[in-house]
């Protein structure tokens, strides 16, 4: 059975504001050998103070602007180094298929974007160094 995409967003949503309560963050971490992990639990036994401090979920609303927001920045970018349309919509597509399957609550929007625009030049063929995309940015 296939799920539809607004189902993925609700699962990823889901998922991210679940590791919310439970770690007080939903950064995923990712170390030198290039596995991912998210943070560690935090203890139960801490202030009941600490818990009302933490940093409250977004709703799907929210993630979807945020989201669009950031489509609309990588559309800029691309235009701005005179990428082909083509790498720009190679980058968009990737970027949406991304944020299919993980929350903005996981992962940096903005590194996500860059990884998209690095990947599809590589893909079509239009050799960019990220020392440069960086220095354009």
């Amino acid at each position: 059975m296939f799920l539809s995409q607004v189902e993925k967003y609700r699962a990823a949503s889901h998922r991210a504001i679940q590791i919310l309560e439970k770690c007080g963050a939903t950064l995923m971490e990712v170390d030198s050998d290039g596995t991912m992990s998210y943070p560690e639990p935090q203890n139960c036994a801490k202030d009941n103070a600490e818990k009302h401090s933490r940093s409250k979920p977004l709703s799907i609303e929210e993630e979807q602007s945020i989201k669009v927001f950031y489509e609309n920045k990588l559309q800029e970018v691309c235009k701005n180094f005179h990428f082909p349309h083509k790498i720009q919509a190679t980058a968009l597509i990737y970027f949406k298929r991304f944020y299919l399957q993980w929350s903005v609550m996981e992962h940096q929007p903005k590194h996500i974007m860059l990884t998209c625009i690095y990947a599809a030049c590589k893909i079509e063929e239009n050799h960019v160094s990220a020392e440069e995309l960086e220095f354009g940015i």
